[in-house]
This record gives C-alpha cells, structure tokens and sequence, in this order.
C-alpha cells in the first residue's frame, strides 16, 4: 500500500491502483533447418512364426519424412490492473484526523517561530537604530531593517520649546 508519512511517526495507507503493463517475447529455431529426415523400415520377415523375425537388424529401406520444422516468435503483450481498498474506512478516518492534527501543529509551530524571528528583527533593529547603528542603504542586508519604525514611547513629555509673546 502507499503510505504519506506527515511527521510524529503518522503513516496513513490509502486505496490504490497499480498499472503494471509487460511485453514478453519467445523465439524457437530449429538449425539445421532440415524439411526431410530418413527412418529406417527394418525386415519384419518371420517364416517359421515363432514370433521373433528372421533377420532382425536388417534395413529394407529408409522411408522419407516431412519434418514440419519452423522458426516461431511468439510475442504477448498486455498490463496487469491492481486494487487495493481498505475495508474498514474507521482507521482511514483516524488517521487522516490525525494527520490533520499534525499539520496543524506544524503550521502552529511555524508560525511561533516565524513570530520569534520578527520579534528579535524589530528588537535588534530597533535598539541599534536608536544607537546610530544601521546598515549602508546600498548593501544587501538593509532589507533585514526593512519596516523597522524607531519613535518615542507613548505618553511621554517629547523636548521642545515654546515661543510666549509679551505685551
């Protein structure tokens, strides 16, 4: 059976098919090819009929015989189908359950880690910005601070001055 593997040791097997198409091939040769071949016909001759022949061994003629020999090819050709179906479709329900529990926790997972990244992106950007540090805009790494927004906390006193007129 085919199995998907999703992670945490979950295999789910499912219904399949199986093409399997063959050719196969025979080729019988007869050499020398020869149409005619000889038997003997031996002298059956028994004048006292004792039921043993007189001159045992002994060839009257030789008798000609069609041989019937030819080449022959055979070629066969077709495919095999196979199925494959689960008979209890509870443990196919389970298994897909619970391989859609684990691409969830992956995706879960991912995202976590995805978040952490970004964190840590805007932190050091962040602290470095307001040190003065930054990448050249012309080198290949601006783009990690790209987004990164430096401005004050909220609800504090920004300096500044303010201009009173006098009468």
């Amino acid at each position: 059976m085919v199995e998907n593997t999703y992670g945490n040791n979950i295999k789910c097997s499912g219904p399949q098919m199986t093409v399997s198409p063959f050719v196969t091939t025979s080729f019988n040769q007869k050499r020398p090819q020869d149409y005619i071949y000889h038997t003997p016909v031996y002298d059956p001759t028994d004048a006292n009929d004792d039921g043993v022949p007189d001159n045992p061994g002994n060839v009257l003629y030789y008798q000609e015989n069609y041989s019937g020999n030819k080449d022959s090819l055979g070629l066969n050709f077709g495919f095999a189908l196979t199925f494959n179906i689960p008979l209890d479709n509870r443990f196919q329900d389970s298994c897909l359950d619970a391989a859609n529990t684990q691409i969830n926790l992956q995706k879960q997972e991912l995202n976590a880690k995805l978040l952490n990244y970004e964190i840590a992106r805007l932190k050091n950007c962040g602290e470095l910005m307001l040190k003065g540090i930054y990448f050249d805009p012309k080198s290949n790494f601006t783009k990690l601070c790209e987004g990164v927004v430096v401005q004050p906390p909220p609800n504090q006193v920004i300096p500044h001055t303010h201009k009173f007129k006098s009468n």
